[in-house]
């Protein structure tokens, strides 16, 4: 922002995400450098917003070096959606700076760039790849003041510069393209485990409030998506909270323990080792506000979709037709394709898609499987339930939980802080049977019940049932706080050891 207030003017780049992520897109007439190793996506991403541009009407100058030929670069681009053949020539004009720079030098194709733009007149111009003019310049003199010398003329004639080039991290502090460029822009690659993950950091554009860090993007048809950094959303806009609006849980008996059912808004964490009813527990609560006119979506992570639906129709639950009336919608996510970025973006663009009230998100445990750290697994279920409750979203998220016969092991791969609300499924030995037990551990804000409850899950879904009468010789117990100690067993004063209830 200039003394005066005033604002550059900034141009799009054809994707709103990436715009965001820029602060608003690249500003005019700038000289930006977009950086990356071979096969990062540097050339789709410069294409894509000059044929965005293109459409609008601006004419874009397209200059390749001893990169890649022009009929090679269009080739390849075909294949693309954003590619428009009847572009080329009149507003995306391909010129090769080949032939020169192998004839004359560096300096006539300096001068041969200038005079197709002054004849042109375009409003875009990109140098790929910029860096192989860069490595027949002799000096870093030279270098410098042939980058000078460019973008002043560029700037003289109003023109928004791209220049592309594998340049690695360590180009960037010594290259003289990167001190006088306005901005840069960096694509890399990045193993993780089998998979490889293409991440986008803006690390310098002047005078633009940009998002910091790395930023995932996709390589597909369309060309290059891309997914702002989980972060938590603006809370200027939050709804104010109200624990007296409750949200029905849709399980027979479990609102009554949580005083009327879990507030509206309010993060719900359910964890229970396998086959305690997890699940179950979240389709009651879909189905319950689907039945009350409030759409909701399922984010599986473990079964797919076809599974959920027969689990569902063993209980006499037809999902099909809320379905299509927009009322359910089962989302399924592999955990071994999981990106975090992609996985809140879509999430959010899902919920606003049908206008969800109600979310499961099944199971986190699998989610932390697709996530590489422990640290972006806590992000991503933070910026998750901020997200939900910034859009009035009641998430209930399921966690397993590893249970001995005996013991509940409470864990929350440190993210049970983020719920307000922890429900507890678990097992229990009645008389050498194993029966399923439910018990509200934390209701944030809000008065509940705390005792072990029956469990019990027959042909019409799950219901919670009476207090337990008498936990003496339980196994299970009520779980003890960490270290704890054991109690000691007391023996008969035959000295035989004490027999099992």
């Amino acid at each position: 922002m200039t003394a005066q207030g005033s604002t550059l003017e900034r141009l799009g780049t054809g994707s709103a995400a990436l715009d965001a992520i820029l602060g608003g897109g690249i500003p005019a007439a700038s000289v930006t450098v977009i950086a990356g190793e071979p096969g990062a996506g540097k050339t789709v991403f410069a294409l894509q917003m000059l044929f965005h541009h293109a459409r609008q009407g601006k004419k874009c100058l397209y200059f390749t070096t001893l990169s890649e030929p022009p009929l090679k670069v269009m080739r390849y681009m075909q294949l693309f959606s954003f590619f428009d053949a009847r572009l080329i020539e009149e507003r995306v004009i391909f010129a090769d700076l080949g032939s020169v720079l192998r004839k004359d030098g560096v300096d006539q194709a300096l001068a041969h760039m200038i005079q197709r733009v002054e004849s042109e007149e375009p409003a875009f111009v990109a140098v790929d790849s910029f860096k192989a003019l860069h490595d027949l310049l002799a000096g870093t003199v030279q270098r410098r003041a042939f980058v000078y010398d460019l973008a002043v003329s560029m700037a003289a004639w109003g023109t928004t510069t791209l220049l592309i080039g594998e340049y690695s991290s360590e180009d960037i502090s010594v290259a003289p393209e990167f001190a006088i460029a306005d901005g840069i822009v960096r694509l890399t690659t990045e193993r993780q485990e089998l998979t490889t993950a293409r991440q986008l950091e803006i690390v310098k554009m002047r005078g633009a409030n940009y998002v910091t860090g790395r930023h995932f993007f996709d390589m597909g048809v369309d060309g290059l998506t891309f997914y702002p950094r989980v972060r938590g959303p603006e809370m200027n806009g939050e709804p104010p909270v109200d624990l007296a609006d409750r949200v029905a849980t849709g399980v027979a008996g479990l609102d009554a323990l949580l005083s009327g059912g879990l507030p509206r808004a309010s993060a719900t964490m359910v964890q229970g080792g396998t086959g305690t009813g997890k699940t179950l527990m979240g389709l009651h609560f879909l189905l319950e506000g689907a039945r009350r006119g409030e759409p909701g979506i399922l984010f599986t992570l473990e079964e797919t979709p076809a599974q959920i639906r027969a689990v569902a129709s063993n209980f006499g639950w037809k999902l099909a037709p809320l379905e299509a009336q927009g009322r359910l919608l089962i989302s399924y996510t592999s955990p071994v394709e999981l990106v975090t970025d992609r996985f809140l973006d879509h999430a959010r663009r899902q919920i606003e898609k049908i206008g969800a009230r109600h979310a499961v998100l099944d199971s986190l445990t699998s989610m932390s499987l697709g996530v590489p750290s422990p640290r972006r697994f806590r992000e991503l279920v933070y910026a998750l339930t901020k997200h939900f409750r910034a859009v009035g979203v009641t998430p209930v998220m399921t966690m397993e939980v590893a249970q001995l016969l005996g013991t509940a092991q409470l864990t929350g791969h440190g993210v049970s802080s983020t719920a307000d609300n922890l429900i507890l499924l678990r097992y229990v030995e009645m008389q050498g049977q194993l029966e399923r037990a439910v018990a509200v551990l934390k209701a944030r804000g809000t008065s509940h019940i705390t005792e072990l409850r029956h469990f019990r899950i027959d042909r019409r879904g799950a219901h919670v049932g009476e207090q337990f009468a008498d936990l003496r010789g339980v196994l299970t117990g009520v779980p003890q706080p960490w270290g704890a100690p054991k109690p000691a067993a007391s023996a008969r004063s035959s000295g035989r050891s004490p027999r099992r209830r």
